[in-house]
């Protein structure tokens, strides 16, 4: 630890402690003083009459009942000052040797350099899932304008075909023209109609053959883009868990994500964020409206994350947002704070803090936010 910081929390309890003194002796003087007004008062109250004595004493009364008011007050603060003090005090930590420190130091070097070379290998992964994605599109451009020239071909051998029956009827009604000549005509028509479907015929087959490529260059896309955001995820992963450094922060981490996974596609991990100068850790959801609580879900799955943003009858997510403060060195839940809840989540803090599980925070708060949508 920081020796100024820990030079700083002295200053601060021999502040308190001294604050704390000068409060009891304020204590013992007003008392003192409430003695001596009191014997004045029976004085009084015997020279003056009774009268006047009932009426001053009932003042009086109710002016040392406000003070009595007051220093109940103060001594409840005094005494919640002393009990911080002996918890600071007791809770002192040793200082750091050089030789620590400096091993600190190379592990935190170390995790930086990981995390850099772990941000390459992603980078470097983006950009090829890119460039293989960029030659689909433009293969499955090419196949696409392909298919619409084949099926206009089509169209027009069926203009062709319509343009051959005219003809021939035009023919049987030319009553000029030989048999002989007319057997022909007939014969070459009706061969050029055969070789016209046999070229239907091919290109039928091409046609079919080309939306075959489609449907397979379309599943290839679609597998790659599984693949790109299964990376991105996973680097996302990797990148938070090296952030968080620490045994303790990646047990609290892993929890959470656990209990997210019992609820298949109804809440989705939206984001996680650690801030390490307050020990705080972030964890954003999506929950879809209408979708089924905790005791109904398959546990079997583990963490489903989904991108909908819409639940049943059209009604939008909410996305409540958990924080998570850990203590420094032994990973204890702390506090935790819930917002876009719309539901009251103070009691199941108060039973994690008091089980020091975030999971069971993590799934009571997601059940609450579902059975507050139904």
């Amino acid at each position: 630890m920081d020796p100024e910081a820990t030079k700083r929390s002295l200053e601060i309890c021999n502040a308190l402690k001294n604050e704390f003194q000068h409060g009891r002796l304020y204590i013992h003087a007003f008392q003192e003083e409430f003695m001596l007004q009191n014997q004045l008062d029976k004085l009084e109250a015997l020279s003056g009459g009774a009268a006047l004595a009932i009426t001053r004493l009932e003042g009086d009364l109710l002016h040392y009942k406000e003070h009595f008011n007051k220093l109940a007050i103060s001594f409840t603060e005094q005494s919640a000052k002393e009990k911080l003090i002996s918890a600071i005090e007791e809770d002192i930590p040793i200082n750091i040797t050089l030789e620590s420190n400096q091993a600190l130091e190379s592990k935190v070097a170390n995790w930086r350099r990981k995390l850099e070379e772990r941000e390459q290998v992603v980078s470097q992964l983006q950009t090829e899932i890119g460039e293989v994605a960029e030659v689909a599109c433009r293969d499955y451009d090419a196949l696409h304008k392909s298919i619409i020239e084949l099926a206009k071909m089509v169209g027009d051998m069926d203009f062709l075909e319509n343009n051959y029956t005219e003809l021939k009827k035009a023919d049987d009604n030319f009553k000029g023209m030989t048999p002989e000549y007319t057997q022909q005509v007939l014969a070459k028509q009706t061969q050029e109609l055969h070789n016209l479907h046999q070229k239907s015929d091919e290109l039928t087959a091409e046609i079919e053959e080309l939306k075959w490529q489609e449907s397979r260059l379309r599943e290839s896309n679609q597998k790659l883009t599984t693949q790109r955001n299964q990376v991105e995820l996973h680097a996302k992963e990797a990148i938070l868990m090296s952030a968080l450094r620490r045994p303790e922060l990646e047990s609290a981490y892993k929890e959470c994500l656990e209990a997210t996974g019992l609820y298949q596609d109804a809440v989705g991990l939206e984001s996680a964020q650690y801030v390490e100068e307050t020990n705080v850790l972030v964890l954003k959801y999506k929950v879809l409206p209408g979708s089924s609580t905790l005791h109904s879900v398959d546990p079997s799955k583990a963490t489903s994350r989904t991108h909908v943003t819409v639940g049943k009858g059209g009604r939008k997510a909410v996305f409540p947002q958990i924080s998570i403060k850990l203590h420094s060195r032994s990973g204890r839940l702390v506090s935790a704070t819930v917002e876009n809840a719309e539901c009251d989540m103070k009691d199941v803090i108060q039973i994690a803090k008091a089980r020091n599980d975030i999971s069971f925070l993590v799934t009571e708060t997601l059940d609450r936010v579902m059975k507050a949508h139904p």
